[in-house]
């Protein structure tokens, strides 16, 4: 990655938001983390590379505009998934503790 531009770095880590967003949706969590991963690693390289004023410039704030909207829907999806999860758990837990009490209640001796 190195001798690339800010715009083509930014435009590699546009790439990486989106797959993570099609990987959450496809509840893909490994691939989601690994490329989470890659794009933080990615940052990593941005933040030392020369700007250039490729985030001030239309295409620039357009980008980020674009990358900005894809990880609020990242958020809203995790935060769903998290959710449906929990309820998930939370209903599992339940009936795990119905089971468990209508058995230690059942009339053994007939």
């Amino acid at each position: 990655m190195e001798g690339k531009t800010a715009e083509a770095l930014w435009q590699d880590y546009r790439f990486l938001t989106k797959e993570m967003m099609k990987f959450l949706i496809q509840q893909d969590m490994e691939l989601f983390n690994d490329l989470m991963n890659q794009r933080e690693r990615l940052q990593i390289i941005i933040d030392q590379t020369a700007d250039d004023g490729f985030k001030v410039s239309k295409k620039g704030r357009n980008l980020l505009n674009e990358i900005q909207q894809v990880n609020r829907e990242i958020t809203n999806n995790m935060q769903l998934l998290h959710s449906s999860s929990k309820r998930h758990h939370q209903v599992s837990e339940a009936y795990g503790a119905t089971s468990t009490t209508t058995v230690s209640q059942m009339n053994w001796k007939r």
